[in-house]
């Protein structure tokens, strides 16, 4: 192997590393966003039920519980807050990205792949645990988009590969 060659090969798995993370985060913030989006429609629409005074008084005392129920759900998980926090990692994984496309497919050097490396372990270093279903998906979908193929088989369980994340850290 040449040292082109060995370095290429470390700017493709930095490259990988990158596009998977920002991939995974983009996939996270959409689904907290979505989670939020569909407690403030539960919140609209059961209290203009409940002040339109159309529903009987079981209705009312139902609608109650379940704004109590999404919006407790909210405060306690934060799903507003982690979207924004996953829009803030995809975006240093974005800026990263440009970096080592700035750099060239030529013109990049050893110092370029230690930077670019140390900013990955620097970004990785304050992220929460990883949903691992969510995780080798964004990684399949990186290696689909820079054609290249994915090291070892797929370790998703059947739960992961056949139902959407529940649990996100």
């Amino acid at each position: 192997m040449t040292e082109f060659e060995y370095l290429w090969s470390r700017r493709s798995d930095v490259r990988l590393r990158a596009l998977t993370n920002r991939i995974y985060y983009q996939e996270r913030q959409r689904i907290f966003e979505l989670r939020e989006g569909i407690i403030k429609v539960i919140s609209i629409f059961g209290g203009s039920l409940a002040f339109a005074k159309m529903a009987s008084p079981d209705w009312v005392g139902w609608c109650a519980a379940t704004i109590t129920l999404c919006t407790a759900a909210s405060l306690v998980f934060g799903f507003g807050t982690k979207a924004r926090d996953s829009a803030k990692r995809s975006s240093e994984w974005a800026l990263l990205e440009r970096d080592i496309e700035l750099a060239g497919e030529r013109e990049f050097t050893e110092l370029n792949l230690s930077t670019w490396r140390s900013r990955c372990n620097e970004i990785e270093a304050g992220e929460p645990s990883a949903h691992p279903g969510m995780f080798e998906k964004a990684y399949l979908r990186a290696c689909a988009a820079l054609s290249c193929t994915p090291t070892g088989p797929a370790t998703l369980g059947f739960w992961h590969r056949n139902f959407p994340p529940f649990f996100i850290p």
